[in-house]
């Protein structure tokens, strides 16, 4: 990941922002937009750093921030947004200004907590983001007694409390079994039915058979006056050439406001063809022997094909288009649908979907003008599925499960349930579950030298509430078993997606199994080293596979691997460090075997670490120091290769950038060589 990984995909927002034909999506892209250039402006300012576990300054790791594509953070906080309508509601009720630090101080009077005790008893509230678990938990320690516990959040949270909206969301109380889950909410299912918009290909289908095709009946019945016996006559009399020049004004009308069908435009179309002679004819032009082959052609095919205008044979097919012409089309449906889901909870998902994808019903006939007894499109029980709530095993049957990263995304739900079971107080089970769940659903960081993403327990008010909690190890190993049978089962050729691996994880270790699962690497990022599990899932696996045909028809040597040492521990480092990797001795480190493997007997530079308190910084593949943000090898090597080529000793100089290194040049010279982060930026 680079400088140039993030301006590009500033580009790609800014493209979308300015060409797209939906309203909507230009929309999203400019704020996708605004939101990149926010996270650049952060990283060239140094108020963001790219690859830390603590990327933005000032914010402590429990700050759930905004995370865009890639992993790079914005630099703001997801609680940090303009005051909300029920905010603005409960300081006027209250009788207070209307700002964040007087509606925290608020809920720890007396009355502010006795609202919080009610949202806890009830659950009618709801935790999008872990901030939102905050004041609920303070409530639910004042309440029990734990007062010192209760203080440790506040001392953590008070420094944001002007910033951050930590004041609880109500919503209406869960209904669904605390073990069922669903892809997306009634409410999200209803704007997905809403926003379903007319196909273009059907409605000029539809107005061909409603618009074009009775117009054309017309003009080849005017035209039918002048057939007899094979023969046309061109010589029209006034009448006639009066009713032409009214057929030939009324489709000049037509075509201006039927845009959807532009195939009576083509001028090798029948109606072309007739209405190009009409016009002629109105005007008492003379036609040649070619168009008037033409428009006999045109007239002897069309009768034979569908019968004259005003036959039987004719009657049939027109009210038959016409039927098919005025059926609704399918997002008029998907609304009458999307309407039905206005009664449920549109914060949870639908328990019986099915029962919402019927025919329409008279009392719809009389709000919408559809008729009753009409299908839904399947698009309808789709999107109604896909809001399901049931168990995951049913889920999975049922195809609404699709591939192991949409099951890896379900899974948090189940894992909550596992939370709740370790506390005995019904509200704070429900509170910790929703809590979980809300952390779950928070964005992965990109991070370098190894570093371990923020975990749960991280979280003041989850460290507040470990001491009310008791140990779940069955729930949580039945749970692990439950979810990787499903995993195996369902997708066995699918490697297992990072997310589902770190919840099986979390289960096992909750379970108290210290079992090592090791997550699929990202190249663009890889140290050239290792974590210690590594080392560790390679001995569990080699004491499996040790003496087997696979360990013999790879070559793999289990003795050396169950020989591997763990490695030291190495002190973080406070700026962007190139590693020297190369390939040591017989049972050094499961990296340096990884190498060796590989067939890198050299040393070789590999990646640069990031610099967190100083962007100034240098690349050398030979002996360099440091790097810009974000810059990998390869481009570091490609800024080294366009240096080299010049003749010259150049300077990239870049403001504050004072370091400088010595590089090697093809032909043996030295030179210098300047970058900083200022140097990559526009």
């Amino acid at each position: 990941m680079t400088n140039g990984y993030a301006l590009g995909q500033l580009g790609a927002a800014f493209l979308t922002a300015t060409t797209h034909e939906d309203p909507e999506v230009r929309r999203r892209a400019d704020r996708r937009a605004q939101r990149w250039v926010q996270a650049i402006e952060g990283m060239a300012d140094g108020r963001v750093a790219v690859g830390s576990r603590l990327p933005v300054r000032g914010l402590p790791s429990w700050v759930t921030l905004e995370v865009l594509r890639g992993g790079f953070a914005t630099g703001s906080a997801s609680a940090e947004q303009p005051l909300q309508a029920d905010e603005v509601a409960l300081a006027r009720r209250i009788g207070i200004p209307a700002t964040r630090r007087l509606l925290f101080g608020y809920f720890l009077t007396d009355a502010g907590l006795q609202e919080l005790y009610g949202l806890l008893d009830s659950g009618a509230y709801r935790v999008e983001i872990p901030e939102d678990a905050a004041l609920l938990t303070i409530a639910w320690l004042v309440r029990s007694g734990d007062r010192e516990a209760a203080l440790d959040i506040l001392d953590a949270v008070s420094p944001f409390t002007e910033k951050f909206r930590l004041a609880p969301k109500t919503a209406n109380a869960p209904t669904s079994p605390p073990d069922f889950v669903y892809r997306i909410t009634a409410g999200e299912a209803a704007d997905a039915l809403r926003a379903r918009k007319p196909n273009p290909r059907v409605e000029a289908q539809r107005e061909a058979l409603a618009v074009w095709n009775p117009f054309g009946d017309r003009v080849l019945s005017l035209w039918l006056e002048k057939y007899r016996d094979g023969h046309v006559s061109f010589d029209g009399d006034p009448a006639w050439r009066a009713k032409a020049s009214a057929l030939v004004d009324e489709y000049d009308r037509l075509a201006a406001n039927h845009t959807s069908c532009t195939k009576h435009r083509k001028p090798k179309e029948n109606l072309a063809i007739l209405l190009r002679a009409l016009r002629a004819t109105a005007e008492g032009e003379e036609l040649d022997a070619r168009e008037r082959g033409l428009v006999r052609t045109v007239i002897e095919r069309s009768v034979l094909k569908r019968g004259a205008p005003g036959s039987a044979e004719h009657a049939v097919l027109r009210d038959y288009q016409r039927g098919v012409a005025s059926a609704p089309a399918h997002c008029q449906l998907a609304a009458v649908a999307a309407e039905r889901l206005s009664s449920l909870d549109l914060a949870e998902g639908i328990e019986h979907p099915r029962l919402l994808g019927g025919e329409v019903t008279p009392q719809e006939e009389g709000a919408s003008g559809i008729l009753q007894g009409l299908a839904m499109p399947p698009i309808v029980p789709r999107l109604l599925n896909r809001a399901h709530s049931a168990p995951i095993e049913e889920l999975l049957d049922e195809g609404v499960v699709p591939s192991a990263e949409v099951l890896a995304a379900l899974v948090p739900r189940i894992s909550a349930t596992v939370v709740a079971a370790g506390f005995p107080d019904r509200a704070l089970a429900t509170l910790a579950a929703a809590n979980y769940r809300a952390f779950r659903r928070r964005r992965s960081l990109l991070l370098l030298n190894l570093e371990k993403q923020v975990q749960l327990t991280e979280l003041p008010w989850v460290r507040a509430t470990a001491r009310h909690s008791e140990a779940t190890s069955d729930e949580a190993m039945a749970v692990a078993q439950r979810v990787g049978s499903l995993a195996l089962d369902h997708f066995p050729a699918t490697i297992t997606p990072n997310p589902l691996v770190r919840e099986l994880q979390h289960l096992l270790t909750a379970a108290g199994y210290n079992v090592p699962l090791v997550e699929e690497l990202a190249a663009d990022i890889f140290m050239g080293r290792f974590s210690d599990k590594f080392r560790r899932a390679a001995q569990v696996a080699a004491r499996v596979v040790g003496g087997t045909l696979y360990a013999n028809y790879y070559g793999i040597d289990t003795d050396q691997i169950l020989g591997l040492a763990e490695p030291p521990k190495q002190k973080p480092t406070s700026g962007w460090t190139w590693r020297r990797v190369r390939p040591t001795e017989h049972g050094s480190t499961f990296g340096d075997l990884c190498w060796a493997r590989a067939g890198r007997d050299t040393g070789r530079w590999l990646v640069c670490c990031r610099q967190r308190d100083d962007h100034r910084a240098v690349a050398d593949p030979d002996d360099p120091q440091s790097c810009s943000p974000g810059l990998t090898r390869h481009r570091a090597v490609s800024d080294l290769e366009r240096a080299r080529s010049r003749s010259d000793r150049e300077e990239c100089h870049a403001p504050g950038s004072g370091l400088t290194a010595a590089t090697p040049a093809r032909n043996g010279e030295r030179r210098g060589l300047r970058l900083a982060t200022g140097s990559l930026l526009p």
